[in-house]
């Protein structure tokens, strides 16, 4: 892009502010500069988070925003616009952010400063003009602070925390050459892998790794790089000897600086209805978990039909990282909009809802055609995902709306609740709860899976065109295809009629789980008293002669094993003893008789 052309282009702007007469006053006097534009608006923070978690179109990017304007003036929503600044740097680095406030809170302005923010200006303090000109100095990425309260910041910070100007030592000097060294050897990384990406074929396995490398680089990177930035801008401190260390303060912890700051964390927790918990986010750690395991899981190995059977094994891992992906997916933009843990429960079915479709669409290929004959016509294309997303509403009754703790899982990776198992609260990163919060991601990773195949099935299951690119070779003919198709609908059948009940009523439910060995079935016990209570018909009178077997299996088996002693008895020491002494008895006489035969031939022989 020549410099002309990017000067041509005009500053893209945002405003959140509560107050709608301000907003628009300040809307039209930046739209009466030829080089700015205000592209969205948003009244509160959780609009902000919608908006950029929001698919991006042509009259919003958030990647091309150059400038978000924030009001903080409302003292009930100052934490949260502050959290706010705190994610959007988070996510997007590069975004310039400028803070306008009525009110002044000396704490949350620290906090706003250690985040980040490019601009801050008190409401009313400069005429319209010397504010324009502070938001496009802003958008540039400089600081643009007031400067009565940049230098109370400063000083405030300088009281809290004493510092002592020292020499930079030698083990500082080394310090930071280890660390360019390092910059260097990640970019060459960097540019290696962006190389290998588009000069080699990759799968879809070889293609996520390497989409996870990068993003592990480039953070590290970015990291490194804003730490050796602020070393560069100030010299080292040392706390004064025998000094008593300060309380808690933000103004005595440096963001960037986790090593030796452990607590607190860099985004708090507000509350449980305005903002998500701050703890290490584990989905990554779950994530590993199964992409290590997922080679050696295609394989079906319980004792029920699946529908990824009919798949092909290649066709049957893409599927799987597809529905990791797109679940890593729904969990950020959860975590970015900020969801309450009430709210969890509601969006269940509509979340899993929109990771099906996405899923189907991604495997499938959204504008997928079909040839189909028609009648008189030669052949009509159709596409293939619009049809299959027709039945949205099977699917969910059949498969999304029984899979299980998907609500505990969500509250566990985004709120680091406590998982229940085995009647036990078990805290986030202890063995129990990985175990359990692995069971769970795969047994819905395999379900969305069969999710997605099912309506396949139902629509094309026996077009070739489908056949030859999906199905395994041992499951082509339309015999092998109507057989799978029977089985699959007496599991359905049975599994409604008998194995939920019988889950239900032994308070547990069934997962599919991923493994060394294949793709395994587990049983977890969860409580399903008020599922109980609901129960009709056959599934009723399932769970009613489970508990009259369960009622009369004791005595019963009581009184057989005492009859069955008895007839053994008889038989053994009875009949079986009388049987003996007669069959020796009539040994003896046939021994008695030979022997009498044997002597009087002897005595005959004799004479």
């Amino acid at each position: 892009m020549t410099e002309q052309a990017t000067q041509a282009q005009p500053l893209q702007f945002m405003l959140a502010d509560t107050d709608p007469i301000f907003r628009a006053g300040l809307k039209a006097c930046l739209e009466a500069i030829p080089d700015i534009q205000v592209v969205a608006e948003a009244d509160n923070p959780a609009q902000v988070l919608q908006l950029f978690a929001a698919q991006p179109d042509a009259s919003f990017d958030p990647q091309s925003l150059d400038l978000l304007i924030v009001d903080v003036s409302r003292v009930a929503d100052t934490e949260a616009n502050t959290l706010l600044c705190q994610q959007l740097k988070g996510r997007y680095p590069t975004l310039a952010l400028f803070v306008l406030s009525a009110t002044v809170d000396p704490d949350q302005l620290t906090k706003l400063w250690q985040v980040g923010v490019e601009g801050f200006c008190p409401k009313g303090s400069v005429d319209t003009a010397t504010l324009v000109q502070q938001f496009q100095r802003a958008s540039q990425g400089q600081r643009v602070w007031d400067a009565a309260y940049k230098a109370q910041l400063q000083t405030t910070q300088s009281i809290a925390t004493p510092v002592t100007t020292q020499e930079v030592t030698a083990f500082t000097l080394l310090r930071q050459v280890f660390m360019q060294t390092g910059l260097k050897q990640i970019e060459q990384t960097l540019e290696r892998l962006q190389a290998q990406q588009q000069g080699v074929a990759l799968t879809q396995w070889q293609r996520a790794v390497n989409d996870g490398r990068k993003r592990e680089l480039q953070t590290v990177q970015w990291l490194v790089a804003r730490y050796l930035e602020r070393q560069s801008d100030s010299p080292e401190a040392a706390p004064p000897a025998e000094v008593e260390e300060p309380a808690f303060s933000w103004a005595n912890v440096d963001p960037w600086d986790t090593d030796e700051v452990a607590v607190p964390s860099r985004i708090t927790e507000i509350s449980e209805d305005s903002a998500l918990a701050a703890q290490p986010d584990i989905t990554p750690v779950l994530m590993d978990a199964l992409l290590a395991k997922l080679p050696t899981s295609l394989a079906n190995r319980t004792p029920d039909p699946l529908e990824i059977d009919i798949l092909k094994a290649q066709k049957r891992q893409e599927l799987f990282l597809i529905v990791l992906k797109r679940f890593e997916a729904v969990v950020e933009e959860l975590r970015f909009s900020q969801v309450t843990r009430s709210q969890l429960a509601a969006k269940r079915a509509t979340l899993l809802q929109d990771l099906w479709l996405a899923s189907t669409a991604d495997f499938f290929g959204k504008y997928l055609t079909l040839p189909l004959s028609a009648s008189g016509q030669g052949l009509e294309e159709i596409e293939m995902v619009s049809v299959l997303q027709q039945d949205q509403a099977i699917v969910e009754a059949e498969i999304l709306h029984k899979i299980p703790l998907v609500t505990e899982l969500l509250e566990h990776l985004l709120f680091q609740a406590p998982l229940r198992v085995d009647n036990t609260l078990s805290a986030v990163g202890s063995p129990e709860a990985t175990l359990q919060a692995e069971a769970l991601l795969s047994n819905l990773v395999v379900s969305v899976a069969n999710a997605v195949i099912q309506p396949l099935l139902n629509r094309f299951a026996t077009h070739e065109v489908v056949k030859q690119s999906f199905y395994d070779r041992t499951l082509i003919s339309t015999r092998d295809i109507e057989r799978f198709r029977n089985a699959l609908s007496n599991h359905y059948r049975i599994r409604r009629l008998f194995k939920e009940p019988k889950n239900i009523f032994e308070s547990q439910f069934g997962l599919i789980v991923f493994s060394e060995a294949g793709l395994q079935k587990i049983a977890v016990y969860a409580s399903r008293d008020q599922e109980l209570k609901t129960l009709q018909g056959i599934r009723f009178f399932v769970t009613l002669a489970l508990e009259a077997r369960d009622a009369i299996a004791p005595p019963l088996q009581t009184t057989f094993t005492f009859l069955g002693r008895g007839v053994v008895y008889i038989l053994t020491q009875v009949i079986g003893r009388g049987l003996g002494l007669i069959g020796r008895g009539i040994l003896q006489g046939v021994g008695g008789t030979w022997q009498d035969i044997f002597v009087s031939r002897k005595s005959h022989q004799e004479k």
